[in-house]
């Protein structure tokens, strides 16, 4: 029996021979089905009876057949390795050649290397190409897209420019493979004048090189000259290929551009892209991004197939747009679905779990990336840190830093913002101290913010001011640097900085100096202020009620109640206050201001009721209700079931999404958590 084995070259070329091999005689019994190959693990491996061996050939095997001497098996040998990303084996099959390779065979190998990331090795054997005496070929169509690739991954602007220059010496300028190649490395180094300026030069242009420029100015951030060369492309009526549109998508995600992003979602349904699963990753990306989570949750479940980017797009859909819950409600049915999470989703579902304050999933998320060796990546790593900081575990969140095999300015800016925000300025400074990266615009802002918190005026105004003479500060450099000396109470120097930062950060520095105020009973300072604050936000919510608090506070309710008539007149309303509460570990539960829908309501307002809290010198809560009689934690504790109820190890976190908490109402809030359960975290603004 023999089987005919067809080689063949390059696509330009005929089949160049045709060899036989000579086979054993088929055996009687039939052989095994590939797919009966498939068995799962817990069953043994089939064992295959052992196929007769051909006689051993004694010739040298450079000589055996006609195989290693055809140069098409040569070239075809080089490319088959390179797609199984084998190149040291292409490499060596192309060294072992008994004849000198052609240039097909020159080409697949250098192909080989530039497509497995080893551009330098592409670039050097391109030289010997045109440099070796014995090697009497000229470079092609098919060998500058390699090389130009390489170059572009290396960055070596020089030798682009040379490249270019090559190929209008063999007369390739006008060649569409080569040209298109050079306007990627062109826009990929950050050449845009000199990649329209070959667009502009071709005679013709099909697709590819439209693509080019399109995703290439997507890629550099120059999304209205991406939009313009898509729009000559359909005006040019070619048309779209899925890589235009998905260039498109990411050019309207980064604008959040959903209206325009919704004339391509038809565009796509219109030309038969309904089920291209690249293009729907985009689109949901690009409804999340535009916090259209109706749109993007629609196409995900009209998805006829899903892959790891579905769930990791729509997950993070619901995570931009604050629905944390729902986020972590994805990510359980994606579990559901047999699909295994990788780095990117952990890195998703862990911030959904911070925000949520909920650290019983965070700690799941955590254990179920140990189980399956999801360890070491440097984006789920920084989640983590982040997750166990903002849900008030400094201990965890530290050993997580201090096991992370790579990191980078993210995990140390997490870290030192995690001490700063929990009152731990020293550790927080150490920590700056022994960064072994240059601290960037973040960096400098969490130290400011932990020597705000922590009280460590003089240390903080020393790093300010150099700042001020080293690098360009941010509105949120000067409201840390204005937050910092109100808090020391000193109020002059907080007036000045506020005035000096108006143009940065405009009417925030006064939030803080208006604060300070209040804490330091200087009203008719407060009152100044909040006037100032009102004046420079007159269509925010948040200045009007930090003024008709401020006026309350000093006894002004005229001016209180002409202030909330003013707010109904001009039609603003006051976004209302909400608190995520987890209890035991059960799940994360929303409240609102007022809200009666939970269904133990009239159980929490009674118990709310017993614990109220007031204390008649704290001029600082609006709220007027006082105690029905003393409150005694003891008999609070008998009257509501507490003492079992504490003996039980019940843990909860508190998280309140408000700009600021009186003392009155959080030493309510404390109080209430100490008596109820053992284990209790309070955090103001967790984010």
């Amino acid at each position: 029996m023999y089987v005919f084995l067809i080689f063949w070259g390059d696509k330009k070329r005929s089949p160049s021979f045709l060899t036989t091999l000579p086979l054993p005689p088929p055996s009687p019994s039939p052989s095994p089905s590939v797919f009966s190959l498939l068995t799962p693990l817990s069953r043994p491996p089939r064992r295959l009876p052992p196929l007769p061996q051909p006689p051993r050939d004694p010739r040298p095997s450079s000589h055996r057949g006609h195989l290693s001497a055809s140069p098409a098996a040569l070239t075809s040998l080089i490319s088959l390795y390179s797609k199984l990303s084998s190149p040291a084996d292409a490499l060596s099959v192309f060294h072992s050649s008994p004849t000198p390779p052609n240039l097909f065979a020159w080409n697949a190998a250098i192909s080989a290397l530039s497509s497995n990331s080893l551009p330098a090795d592409a670039l050097r054997l391109f030289r010997r190409l045109r440099s070796d005496p014995s090697v009497h070929l000229t470079p092609d169509g098919f060998t500058f897209p390699c090389i130009i690739r390489s170059l572009s991954d290396l960055g070596d602007a020089g030798e682009i420019r040379k490249i270019h220059g090559l190929l209008f010496q063999s007369g390739l300028d006008s060649d569409v493979f080569a040209s298109s190649a050079m306007v990627n490395a062109y826009l990929k180094m950050g050449f845009p004048e000199f990649a329209e300026q070959v667009f502009d030069e071709m005679p013709e242009r099909d697709v590819v090189l439209w693509n080019s420029m399109v995703n290439g100015f997507a890629q550099m951030g120059l999304f209205p000259n991406a939009k313009e060369y898509f729009n000559r492309m359909m005006k040019a009526g070619f048309v779209p290929s899925g890589f235009t549109v998905t260039g498109i998508l990411s050019v309207f995600t980064s604008m959040a551009d959903l209206n325009s992003g919704r004339k391509i979602h038809a565009f796509a349904l219109k030309i038969g892209y309904n089920s291209d699963v690249v293009i729907l990753n985009s689109l949901i990306d690009l409804y999340g991004k535009c916090h259209a989570t109706d749109d993007a949750r629609e196409i995900f479940d009209s998805m006829p197939e899903r892959d790891i980017f579905s769930w990791n797009s729509i997950i993070s859909a619901f995570e931009h747009s604050g629905d944390h819950s729902e986020a972590l409600k994805i990510f359980g049915e994606m579990l559901r679905a047999g699909v295994r999470p990788d780095s990117i989703t952990m890195a998703a579902v862990l911030p959904a779990c911070s925000q949520a304050a909920a650290l019983a999933h965070g700690r799941e998320a955590h254990a179920f990336l140990l189980r399956h060796g999801i360890t070491g990546d440097v984006f789920a790593g920084n989640a983590l840190v982040d997750m166990y900081a903002k849900c008030g575990s400094l201990k965890a969140a530290r050993l997580v830093f201090d096991e992370m095999p790579d990191r980078d300015g993210v995990s140390w800016n997490i870290m030192i913002d995690a001490y700063a925000s929990h009152g731990r300025g020293g550790d927080s400074l150490d920590l700056f101290a022994d960064m072994n990266l240059p601290p960037d615009e973040i960096t400098l802002l969490g130290v400011l913010s932990a020597c705000s918190h922590a009280g460590m005026v003089q240390a903080g105004m020393m790093i300010f001011e150099r700042m001020e003479a080293t690098t360009t500060l941010t509105a949120e450099h000067y409201l840390c640097a204005v937050d910092m000396v109100s808090r020391a109470g000193m109020l002059e120097k907080a007036a000045e900085m506020a005035a000096k930062a108006e143009r940065a950060c405009g009417a925030k520095g006064w939030r803080a100096y208006i604060a300070a105020c209040k804490e330091r009973g200087e009203m008719e300072r407060a009152v100044e202020a909040a006037g100032r604050v009102v004046g420079m936000e007159p269509e925010g919510s948040g200045a009007w009620v930090m003024a008709a608090n401020v006026y309350g506070w000093a006894g002004k309710y005229k001016a209180v109640e002409d202030l909330r008539g003013e707010m109904w007149r001009q039609g603003v309303r006051k976004v209302p206050g909400c608190s995520w509460v987890e209890v035991g570990g059960r799940g994360v539960q929303t409240f609102v201001t007022g809200e009666r829908r939970h269904p133990q309501s009239e159980a929490i307002y009674d118990i709310t009721c017993r614990f109220r809290v007031w204390n008649p010198k704290d001029k600082n809560c609006p709220y007027d209700y006082l105690p029905e009689k003393a409150w005694n934690p003891k008999s609070a504790f008998i009257r509501l079931g507490g003492k079992g109820r504490r003996s039980g190890g019940a843990s909860a976190r508190v998280s309140k999404f408000l700009s600021s908490f009186c003392t009155g109402c959080k030493l309510h809030c404390i109080l209430m958590g100490c008596a109820l359960v053992t284990d209790f975290l309070f955090q103001l603004n967790p984010r």
